[in-house]
């Protein structure tokens, strides 16, 4: 009884994950900034990510420990507060899933700033259900950094670069 009672005070006072930024630049010259969660299995992560080369790509990623399959892109529902889900279809490449589109990268960013709690829903590769739950970070601070690098403004769907000009 007295073990049973350590258990659950152990785990009522664990420290819930905490977001991390990292901030780093590859040989190649590439920076790539991140804010990132472990999930509350201790194994996930969602991250927001800008990457700059030859142009700045924002995305959010959803990384498993088991791979998610790859293929074409799937639906991957994410909840803010137990609330509704919003819908995109995301990119698989293996192990982890992500997004790109400027217009879902403002609403989820919009949402994950103002949360409390995060849900990450999908299948994996042989359609069985996967998900995972996150914490918010406590402040807008670190996903403004982010999203900053890349040229992004919290809350606002970036404008679409020119089309390249057609050669003379």
């Amino acid at each position: 009884m007295i073990a049973l009672l350590l258990l659950q005070t152990a785990a009522v006072s664990a420290p819930a994950p905490a977001w991390k930024l990292a901030d780093r630049t590859n040989p190649a010259g590439v920076r790539s900034i991140s804010a990132s969660v472990t999930g509350n299995d201790g194994l996930s992560r969602f991250v927001v990510k800008c990457d700059v080369a030859s142009e700045p790509i924002v995305s959010i990623q959803f990384i498993q420990p088991q791979p998610l399959g790859q293929g074409p892109d799937k639906a991957v529902a994410v909840r803010f507060d137990g609330g509704p889900a919003f819908n995109y279809n995301w990119q698989f490449p293996g192990t982890g899933t992500y997004i790109t589109d400027p217009e879902a990268i403002t609403k989820l960013t919009t949402f994950l700033v103002k949360s409390k709690t995060v849900r990450v829903e999908t299948t994996n590769g042989a359609s069985f259900a996967v998900q995972a739950n996150f914490v918010a970070p406590t402040s807008d601070v670190m996903i403004r950094q982010v999203l900053g690098v890349c040229g992004y403004t919290l809350g606002v769907v970036p404008t679409p670069p020119p089309p390249p000009k057609a050669a003379q």
